[in-house]
């Protein structure tokens, strides 16, 4: 049951609004002083879900064409999110630009498959949890759990990502890949020699940065406290969370909470379950479960956090 204010604009069930266009679709004059605006239609859940589950397919098949294609002119993928971001478009040169070399490194050589474990559509936006499972050309086995969020958007008629990111832990992947015996080292080997020769130094200098800049554990720590302070209706704790009180906790699309709101609008009784948290730069991603105004909800939960202050700026709940 979502939480509903006065002034939030709501979406039917299942439906997601196309972009507001600069110019209406149609424009029909008629006599005297009145404009018929025809509206765009609406895309439905299926057609947004339909989009991002084709993209494993199209890695799987090793389709760079059909997997770029899917990303608008501009489109920007954050994988993993603290690491070099690969803009569709932006760096041109040998024939491709940053996405384009983004595949040939990760994706081209090695056979990649996904184990969805949950998906949750809200609008445009589509957030997935998943394992991935990538096997290298000398027979290397890497496992990484992971949470996906997609950013649609409508391009000349059609859906188009216009953003992905990838909330993945790289020092904990490098780690667990340094205990993973010779046939690892190897494909580590290979992989930075590949980073290297196709995007450029600088790019492997901020993808390495992931190791050590980030917020890491401290994220964990605040989703459990997050958890805490809505279940203890903890007023001074939830805002020790956040670097002010501002409304910077949002349920659900267009319905944003201080800390204070937030408890108002969940009522007594409210709970909120936190499991399997990630940290990427300085956002932390996890699954969980809203119990409030007796319904319950699951989804994925987002905490990005401020560098300097390691302070919460933002807390999103996406849930279905």
């Amino acid at each position: 049951m979502p939480l509903s204010l006065p002034s939030a604009r709501r979406i039917g069930p299942g439906r997601a609004a196309r972009e507001p266009r600069a110019e209406p679709s149609f424009l029909l004059p008629l006599p005297g002083p009145f404009v018929i605006y025809a509206r765009a239609m609406e895309w439905s859940r299926d057609e947004v879900h339909a989009v991002v589950k084709s993209s494993p397919d199209r890695v799987a098949a090793h389709d760079k064409a059909g997997w770029v294609g899917l990303f608008a002119d501009g489109a920007v993928v954050e994988d993993p999110v603290g690491g070099p971001p690969a803009r569709k478009g932006a760096d041109g040169r040998d024939g491709d630009d940053e996405l384009g070399r983004f595949y040939d490194v990760y994706i081209a050589p090695n056979d990649i498959r996904f184990e969805v474990l949950a998906d949750v559509v809200q609008g445009l936006t589509v957030v997935r949890d998943v394992n991935i499972e990538t096997r290298t050309p000398n027979g290397a086995r890497v496992e990484l759990p992971a949470y996906l969020i997609y950013e649609l958007g409508e391009v000349s008629g059609a859906l188009r990502v216009k953003r992905m990111r990838a909330f993945w832990a790289l020092r904990g992947v490098t780690m667990s890949a340094l205990r993973g015996g010779p046939r690892t080292l190897i494909a580590m080997t290979q992989l930075t020699g590949r980073m290297l020769a196709i995007q450029g130094f600088s790019s492997v200098s901020t993808y390495l940065e992931g190791l050590w800049r980030g917020i890491f554990e401290r994220g964990h720590e605040a989703a459990r406290e997050l958890a805490r302070g809505i279940g203890e209706r903890d007023l001074a704790g939830l805002r020790g969370l956040f670097v002010d009180d501002e409304p910077r906790i949002e349920i659900d699309p267009g319905e944003r909470f201080s800390s204070h709101g937030l408890l108002n609008a969940l009522g007594q009784g409210a709970s909120l379950e936190v499991d399997a948290p990630i940290s990427a730069g300085f956002f932390t991603a996890f699954r969980c479960s809203l119990t409030a105004l007796g319904s319950r909800r699951r989804g994925i939960g987002l905490l990005e956090f401020d560098p300097h202050t390691r302070s919460c700026a933002e807390a999103r709940l996406f849930l279905e």
